[in-house]
């Protein structure tokens, strides 16, 4: 009896000690997930983080290259020379891109045209930053508010085409930020957009925050159009108004932080077109930007490895002609 009640004792004692060890491996590949390479496709930078302290807690998160470019909310050109400042100490870790600039009318200016066409060859710029089409207003204390409930730009206007004639030359991406709230209104216009520039690459931030069709739509009819997925680990929730906001698509994650079948299907379907990025831009948003490097981390780890490099950091050197 006393004999086998040590054996009984050793053997779940084994068998715990197990068990802990698997639940200690098992923890750490939560927390860590994908541990690969990792290139933030898209962020952006003014005065208000702090251009030190960004490209600090880049650095801490382990990030290998980031596509950067400044937001000119006064005028144009705000920032550019603080960020190419941090580009000369920084240039193992900094793609630069054109500056966004918030101040554009109902079309693209000709002074925008010809000052980033300018500084496009002169610093060498990799991408042309943000440039907004569609954005609904935020329910945040640092977010402008409109009379018509968003930011609209129609994209077949005539200073946009004239701007894509000239940048199409350079060979370089343009990011176009467009929500999906108004596909109606807006997806003819987008793809004739598309079909009329083939050979001009275009990137759209956070995938529309659109739905897994709206996404795989998109991606299989334009063949020059990639997407960030950046913002879908969880659902948009902080859209002014609540229609637009129920026109937006779901999240990447479910309850229990578990990548959705419907989207894994896509990011594995479209595995060449998309891109990781955090789009940190706000001074909250980059204060949290290891956290959310972290979630990215678990979300591509739950991918089939290949398709986790090609998001990861495969797919961004290609896109943006990055030699290593």
């Amino acid at each position: 009896m006393l004999k086998q009640f040590y054996i009984d004792t050793f053997s779940n004692l084994t068998r715990l000690f197990k068990i802990g060890i698997f639940a200690a491996l098992l923890s750490t590949f939560e927390v860590y997930g994908y541990d690969g390479p990792l290139f933030d496709a898209m962020a952006q930078l003014d005065e208000k983080p702090g251009f030190e302290k960004a490209i600090s807690r880049v650095r801490d998160a382990g990030i290998y290259k980031i596509a950067l470019f400044a937001r000119s909310k006064e005028y144009l050109g705000e920032n550019e020379k603080a960020l190419l400042n941090l580009h000369r100490d920084n240039k193992d870790l900094i793609v630069l891109g054109a500056p966004k600039y918030f101040l554009h009318k109902n079309d693209i200016g000709k002074s925008f045209t010809k000052r980033t066409l300018k500084n496009i060859d002169k610093y060498k710029y990799s991408f042309v930053g943000e440039i907004l089409f569609t954005h609904a207003d935020k329910c945040n204390t640092t977010s402008r508010q409109h009379e018509s409930g968003e930011i609209y730009r129609d994209p077949s206007g005539k200073g946009f085409a004239d701007f894509l004639v000239k940048v199409s030359s350079k060979n370089i991406p343009v990011m176009t930020h467009w929500e999906f709230y108004a596909w109606e209104r807006d997806w003819p216009k987008f793809s004739k957009l598309f079909l009329d520039f083939p050979n001009q690459k275009f990137i759209i931030p956070h995938m529309g925050f659109g739905s897994p069709k709206q996404a795989k739509l998109v991606l299989s009819t334009h063949d020059n159009v990639y997407m960030t997925i950046s913002k879908k680990n969880k659902k948009k929730r902080n859209i002014c108004d609540p229609t637009k906001q129920s026109k937006l698509g779901s999240a990447f994650l479910n309850d229990e932080k578990q990548l959705k079948n419907e989207w894994k299907e896509i990011l594995i379907e479209y595995q060449d077109k998309l891109l990781f990025a955090t789009d940190a831009h706000k001074k909250h948003r980059w204060k949290k930007y290891s956290k959310i490097v972290r979630i990215y981390r678990d979300i591509l780890n739950q991918l089939p490895e290949e398709v986790a490099k090609k998001i990861a950091y495969l797919n961004a050197e290609r896109i943006y002609d990055i030699k290593n």
